[in-house]
């Protein structure tokens, strides 16, 4: 299918989030049982019940569109998904294993950030109904309140370090 309209584009990027969204629900919990301190798999641990959160925003997005749930996969998430099962069998060391964990996470958290400006974009130039914009911005505001908390991980470790 070509696309040849920004709904088109909204409805295709909207439908990667979603299949986004719901392969980060497995990939936060491997990258839980992959961590190696405790502080490492609380940060994913922690995170399930927004991931749940967010799938629903977006499954409120597809209904008040009218549209049907559906996933779109993402080369990009795909690729993702592979790196975290290489990682999983070659590293393992605790501290690179710890490393490796966040980096993963943060790749995820950008990836989700970026798909959701994409999509706030597009709302805002398809002037689509509430509560499209707010859910996506909620959603936008839990991946960096991620992010950052993986950040400060690493930042930490810089000042122990």
């Amino acid at each position: 299918m070509s696309i040849t309209s920004k709904r088109e584009l909204f409805d295709r990027e909207l439908r990667k989030l979603y299949h986004a969204e719901i392969e980060i629900l497995d990939l936060h919990s491997d990258l839980s049982d992959a961590a190696a301190s405790e502080e490492v798999r609380a940060i994913f641990g922690g995170h399930e019940g927004d991931t749940v959160g967010q799938i629903d925003r977006i499954e409120e997005i597809f209904a008040v569109l009218d549209m049907e749930p559906r996933e779109q996969g993402s080369p990009i998430m795909e690729g993702l998904l592979a790196e975290k099962d290489q990682f999983v069998a070659e590293v393992e060391d605790d501290d690179l294993r710890d490393l490796d964990v966040i980096s993963i996470g943060m790749i995820n958290e950008r990836l989700e950030i970026t798909l959701l400006d994409r999509l706030l974009l597009l709302v805002e130039e398809l002037g689509l109904p509430e509560p499209t914009a707010e859910n996506l911005e909620a959603n936008r505001s839990e991946a960096q309140a991620a992010l950052e908390r993986m950040q400060q991980f690493l930042g930490d470790r810089r000042v122990e370090g």
